[in-house]
């Protein structure tokens, strides 16, 4: 789950401010302007403008804003991992302090019957992790890659050119939830288009993501585009399910859950040969690979294009040996340093014994953990994948830029950074999660060629991003000829 974003207001400043409206339209009501320098909390997004909340600055306490005007940013999205130190000083605190909690997960269908045997796997699992031994860290075990890699398998036949034409509707199994799913509310905010998919896109998301999160790219997608959305086991409509405890066991399950999509691609299926991409965020694209590579050693397929969005190769580790030590000794200390805006949101949700607050700190840490446990094994070793297409890295500027930003502010947030620096896998001087250097070693996961793109958001946004989109569609676009 994704905490709120916060804007800084950057534009503006020739004018008094940025102009404040009381709706979404841009013909609605006008309020007083919001000054330049305040900073504001994300309420709503819809296309590039933003319902927001004031935090410090002077202006109206709600209302909507854009985030950009004919190509000159009006909004900055302030770097992940800064801390809360401007809430708990600015004017505006207790108001955010009364701010409703965003629920960790969504309303969903009523929940089905689970089997005794499926109960079981998610109580075994669950005793796995409450275990004292998960109180420390792991040695890094190389058997469980070893274990998926090697994996004795049945290959298909490579699949024959595809004839071209609409596709038919994908099948979707829990795993990869439908719009038609989703809660009143959401299907109003997000509504979905009618679509004659010529080519699809396949996403795998990062630590504690969900379906909703994604909703914006989904169905902002061109209609000749399907997106589909991996949700692991117990997140989101899949809350009663067993955790993983390995990245490769939830690369297992996303490749089961995908198979019937992905056989329509294979030889013999209903669609043979159509075109297909993939798209990560963050540290999902540790087990996009690991998937890409099951899929081509099972069913002898491969996508046409591959988009990591601000997230390193399997590979480069996130945390360093004292980030690693304190996720496993002290998770909330940990998240403290790594992302304060989760311990804030855990708090105002109860903090400990609430169920809710502790499925959110649940999620955070134990899939961080899953992936950083992977990044150490995948490190030991040459790449274990390579992906025969074009591979594109999308950078979040603003995230990657986080140490310039920092520097510029007062004491207090020297001194968090410093801290942060020390727990974080970037090179020493940065306390960024990444470096540009990580980033572009997703070079070595290609045998075609790598594009490297800096984008002009942060790594919670950037999954949605109208700039990120731009690139990504039109790219997909040339693969089924609808890139005019």
């Amino acid at each position: 789950m994704a905490s709120a974003c916060r804007w800084e207001v950057i534009g503006g400043g020739e004018k008094g401010g940025l102009v404040v409206r009381d709706g979404q339209s841009t013909n609605s009501n006008q309020l007083d302007r919001l000054a330049t320098g305040s900073i504001v909390t994300e309420l709503e997004k819809v296309g590039d403008r933003i319902h927001y909340e004031l935090i410090s600055g002077s202006g109206p306490n709600k209302g909507w804003v854009s985030i950009n005007l004919k190509g000159k940013e009006l909004l900055r999205s302030l770097p992940v991992g800064l801390p809360m130190v401007e809430l708990e000083i600015a004017p505006k605190a207790a108001e955010v302090e009364k701010a409703e909690v965003v629920p960790v997960e969504p309303a969903v269908e009523p929940k089905k019957e689970t089997s005794k045997a499926a109960a079981a796997e998610a109580a075994d699992a669950e005793a796995w992790w409450l275990d004292a031994a998960r109180k420390a860290p792991s040695a890094i075990n190389g058997d469980l890659l070893d274990a998926f890699l090697e994996k004795a398998t049945s290959k298909l036949e490579a699949p024959g050119d595809y004839l071209g034409g609409q596709l038919p509707v994908m099948p979707r199994t829990v795993g990869l939830p439908t719009w038609a799913a989703l809660p009143d509310k959401a299907k109003k905010q997000f509504p979905e288009k009618s679509r004659k998919p010529m080519i699809r896109l396949y996403c795998f998301p990062g630590a504690a993501d969900n379906y909703m999160l994604w909703l914006e790219l989904a169905t902002s997608a061109p209609p000749w585009c399907e997106v589909a959305v991996y949700e692991p086991r117990a997140h989101g409509f899949r809350p009663e399910e067993a955790w993983d405890r390995s990245l490769e066991e939830r690369a297992e399950d996303a490749f089961q859950v995908m198979r019937p999509a992905f056989e329509t691609h294979a030889s013999g299926g209903v669609s043979e040969g159509a075109p297909f991409g993939f798209l990560s965020h963050g540290v999902g694209g540790q087990f996009m690979a690991l998937l890409a590579y099951r899929l081509k050693q099972e069913l002898n397929l491969q996508p046409l294009v591959v988009f990591a969005n601000d997230g390193p190769p399997p590979n480069v580790p996130t945390l360093s040996e004292e980030g690693y030590r304190m996720l496993c000794e002290d998770v909330l200390g940990f998240y403290r340093l790594f992302q304060p805006d989760t311990v804030s949101q855990y708090e105002k949700m109860g903090g400990a014994g609430n169920r809710a607050a502790e499925a959110l700190i649940q999620k955070w840490s134990r899939g961080l953990r899953l992936f950083e446990e992977h990044a150490r094994r995948a490190a030991q070793r040459a790449p274990y994948h390579k992906f025969d297409c074009d591979l594109h890295v999308l950078v979040a500027k603003h995230t990657a830029d986080a140490d310039s930003y920092i520097a510029q502010k007062d004491p207090a947030h020297l001194q968090y950074w410093e801290r942060r620096k020390k727990i974080t896998g970037s090179v020493a001087e940065s306390g960024c999660n990444w470096d540009r250097e990580g980033f572009k070693k997703w070079s070595e996961w290609t045998t075609e060629d790598f594009h490297y793109h800096e984008v002009e958001t942060d790594h919670m946004t950037i999954k949605n991003s109208a700039l990120m989109r731009d690139i990504v569609f039109k790219e997909l676009g040339g693969f089924c000829g609808m890139d005019d």
